[in-house]
């Protein structure tokens, strides 16, 4: 197993490191919107025994949701995702039980939100000022801060954080992922963001962290609820793609809206 995750990591990092500093925009969209395929193949194939009508539907919402997002006016994802929700709706009223119905609806729409909207947030954020240099720093800090959560919750994680979701993470180790967070907002400071202060620079990477420990505790809450160990196979080593988007898309997101509001 650790063999194989270092095999993966040696082939994917330098790749990804290429296509956040060199890709053109129009080559990073597509990537993410592959991306956000993948994903939504990945969940819809964990809830298909409980849906009312073919998981096809499902993805094919979300993907064009996350085309919407990515290739067109925000004005679109609106219409896509209230006409999406009506016809999942009409699909569920076939079903003799109405109450599982409305669990196919729910836990649809969920996905298409979770990935097919949130997934392309790490390609506008790319594209806005100052973007690649935001998009690294949310990949420091997360990736710093799970690090950095894994060592501390191995040598000292004594006390359970949510053992009914995740019976692997520690406080010890959330708070080693918050030290890990901000060495990573540290780092991204000093590398891309010298001009701004470095206090902003450590508040948005604990946010940041934060969210990222709640994109991960949900994504494992989501594998929990559906009896699975990873969201797929994708990737030997790592799971799915979703289990390695976990922790990016909260902050993804956060990030990019409070550049719009505030840069």
């Amino acid at each position: 197993m650790l063999r194989a995750r270092l095999v993966t990591a040696a082939v994917s990092l330098p790749l990804l490191i290429w296509l956040l500093c060199c890709a053109s925009s129009r080559l990073f969209s597509i990537v993410l919107f592959l991306c956000a395929a993948l994903g939504l193949h990945e969940y819809f194939l964990l809830i298909h025994t409980r849906l009312s009508f073919s998981p096809l539907w499902g993805i094919a919402w979300g993907m064009m949701v996350a085309g919407g997002v990515l290739f067109f006016s925000p004005y679109v994802v609106g219409p896509v995702i209230v006409s999406g929700l009506l016809l999942v709706f009409l699909l569920s009223l076939r079903d003799p039980q109405p109450a599982q119905g409305l669990v196919s609806v729910s836990e649809s729409l969920l996905g298409v939100i979770y990935v097919g909207f949130l997934v392309p947030h790490i390609a506008l954020l790319r594209q806005s000022v100052e973007g690649v240099g935001w998009v690294f720093f949310v990949f420091l800090v997360a990736m710093l801060g799970d690090t950095a959560g894994y060592g501390v919750g191995r040598k000292w994680g004594s006390h359970k954080l949510i053992p009914h979701i995740s019976p692997g993470k520690t406080i010890e180790g959330s708070v080693g992922s918050v030290v890990g967070n901000l060495c990573g907002a540290v780092m991204a400071w000093a590398w891309f963001f010298p001009q701004r202060a470095l206090l902003e620079l450590l508040l948005l990477g604990l946010v940041a962290g934060v969210f990222a420990q709640v994109g991960d505790l949900c994504e494992s809450a989501l594998k929990r609820a559906f009896g699975a160990k990873d969201s797929g196979q994708l990737l030997p080593g790592h799971g799915g793609i979703l289990d390695r988007l976990d922790s990016l898309l909260f902050p993804a997101a956060f990030i990019y809206y409070y550049g719009q509001m505030w840069d």
